[in-house]
């Protein structure tokens, strides 16, 4: 066998597995979401998860070319369009079952007079789901900037919806547990 036809054996050999397990895709799409901050997407974990079968979701869900496909909404995708067409609870979870899948979470700090406030998420999201507060009390919106006092807290307002001394500790009660003081 000459060099160049055994160079070109071993190539082929080398390359082929590489086609076949999709490797030379990029493997994190990160798609904006100004609610909530980037969603990054893993082609390898879903790749993994549908046996490497691309044409399940391209074109027939997603376009190829990033710029063809439409923007969509949770709305959207609780209806069955984009994610929610595989994410719907019967292929694979529900869009609505674990935000923290695909929605980053992280501490929050408010900047206030009293002493910086700390919002620990993991903290809550150990005991409730997102769907708990974040349909109702605290609809997520990077843009929206509303600052509620003590007293509208112990009122019932944001934070006091939960720490009201029943469901959890009073607002009232331990100003160490959420300020930095």
């Amino acid at each position: 066998m000459s060099r160049t036809l055994m160079i070109m054996v071993l190539s082929l050999t080398l390359l082929i597995p590489e086609l076949a397990t999709a490797r030379w895709i990029d493997d994190i799409v990160s798609m904006e979401v100004e609610a909530t901050g980037p969603v990054n997407f893993s082609h390898y974990n879903h790749l993994e998860a549908l046996g490497k079968k691309c044409t399940l979701c391209h074109n027939n869900v997603y376009n190829i070319v990033r710029s063809k496909n439409p923007e969509f909404s949770m709305d959207d995708m609780r209806k069955g369009k984009a994610c929610g067409a595989c994410h719907n609870g019967n292929k694979a979870f529900a869009v609505d079952d674990d935000c923290s899948s695909c929605h980053p979470t992280r501490d929050i700090t408010f900047a206030v007079e009293d002493g910086d406030a700390m919002f620990p998420h993991s903290v809550h999201t150990e005991m409730y789901s997102c769907g708990d507060c974040h349909t109702g009390v605290f609809i997520p919106d990077h843009q929206k900037s509303t600052r509620y006092t003590m007293d509208q807290m112990s009122e019932g307002e944001s934070c006091g919806a939960c720490h009201d001394g029943d469901t959890a500790f009073s607002v009232e009660e331990d100003c160490e547990s959420c300020h930095d003081m």
